[in-house]
């Protein structure tokens, strides 16, 4: 695929991630009853689109007009599971990713990321590495756990404001904060900027890593 059109993939991603969560606290808080899951449904089945573009197969594609089928005969059968599962599922899968990278002989998570700024990593940072990769790990399990105990229990504004404001703060605290700590930590070593920083984590390759 030529580097122009993933730019516009990239860009379509960016966009779709940013207004999924504002798009759904505002249907929970002012729209019908029923609006709520069709944004998730729908927002679930644009993303499928732009993975099955970028992937350029036919494969992909059967398996994309599959994955709406089924987003879209949940919202028919299910709704309700359709508008709360989202958040565990993808904090639950991310959390465990990270959790799993800890195992004896696997690269954690973070340390990956670090590899690209830095090439081989110095023993004390490949230990915060490791470090970050655990409370990256528990983080996003916190955010799953409590993301269900409130669809259980709590009204549904208040999921709403934590599924979709809340623990996107979290998120950004952690990332901007470790970023901040690790350079006045690490001073010794040199540091990228925030937003290349940014650019190696969207272009490191996890699962070729593991």
């Amino acid at each position: 695929m030529p580097s122009g059109d993933r730019v516009w993939l990239r860009r379509c991603l960016l966009l779709l991630a940013c207004a999924w969560p504002l798009s759904l606290h505002y249907a929970i808080l002012f729209a019908a009853p029923d609006w709520p899951a069709r944004i998730n449904a729908a927002a679930a089945a644009a993303g499928v689109l732009i993975w099955a573009i970028a992937a350029g197969s036919l494969g992909a594609g059967i398996l994309a007009a599959a994955l709406i089928a089924i987003l879209f005969g949940t919202l028919v059968l299910s709704p309700r599971l359709l508008l709360f599962a989202p958040p565990v599922l993808i904090n639950a899968a991310l959390g465990a990713v990270f959790a799993a990278s800890l195992r004896p002989g696997r690269t954690p998570v973070i340390c990956i990321f670090a590899s690209l700024e830095h090439g081989e990593l110095p023993a004390d940072l490949a230990r915060h590495a490791r470090l970050i990769t655990w409370f990256w790990a528990l983080l996003l399990a916190a955010i799953g756990i409590i993301s269900l105990l409130l669809a259980a229990l709590a009204p549904m504004e208040t999921w709403s404001l934590f599924v979709n404001v809340v623990s996107y703060a979290m998120i950004a605290t952690l990332f901007t904060g470790e970023y901040l700590y690790r350079r006045l930590r690490f001073r010794h070593y040199p540091h990228a900027s925030l937003p290349a920083v940014i650019r190696n984590v969207r272009r490191a390759n996890l699962f070729a890593r593991r």
